[in-house]
């Protein structure tokens, strides 16, 4: 039987993530995300737009739960097995697996061997639990200039991650604004 957001709380969510070996500095960033997808999430809600904010703040808790056992780019597939392990709903695995940057092609998933499979975040969810991760490191809100700077180091300078990554929040940002 599949847990679903209606019986799944704050608490037990940071629950699951201690039960899987997730360390400390793992759940300050797990729950700093989460307040600032929640957040978001509520803005956005403000603004006429149908967002579910109760399972963008519990998923958003759990979305690197996969670095229990890894701390590579494996930890979104890993946290998805471990959602589904532990019976949740489908939807929370498929953050877990699309949560990284604002998601990986096919290409790029078949590059880094990954399992095949759709790694971009598609739900109004999805993608502001993404943006909300990138704009969140360790335990501090960052500007996502930051994060793009730390892409170009790490892909190069005109990657299409990047790109990705600025549409995202464009996209999310533009939710947010009050609509005249």
């Amino acid at each position: 039987m599949q847990k679903s957001t209606a019986c799944l709380g704050r608490n037990e969510a940071v629950g699951l993530l201690k039960k899987a070996g997730c360390d400390d500095n793992v759940i300050a960033h797990c729950m700093t995300v989460s307040k600032n997808a929640k957040e978001i999430a509520k803005r956005i809600k403000e603004n006429g737009y149908d967002i579910d904010v109760n399972f963008v703040e519990i998923a958003a808790l759990l979305h690197d739960i996969g670095r229990s056992e890894t701390h590579g780019i494996f930890h979104g597939i890993e946290g998805a097995k471990i959602l589904r392990v532990y019976g949740l709903e489908e939807k929370f695995a498929r953050v877990c697996e699309r949560h990284i940057g604002a998601g990986l092609t096919d290409e790029e998933a078949d590059l880094l061997m990954l399992p095949l499979g759709n790694y971009i975040p598609e739900t109004m969810e999805e993608k502001v639990i993404a943006h909300a991760d990138n704009i969140t490191s360790g335990d501090k809100i960052v500007d996502i200039s930051v994060t793009m700077k730390g892409f170009e180091r790490r892909l190069g300078k005109g990657h299409p991650a990047i790109a990705r990554l600025k549409e995202l929040n464009d996209f999310v940002e533009g939710l947010t604004r009050r609509q005249s």
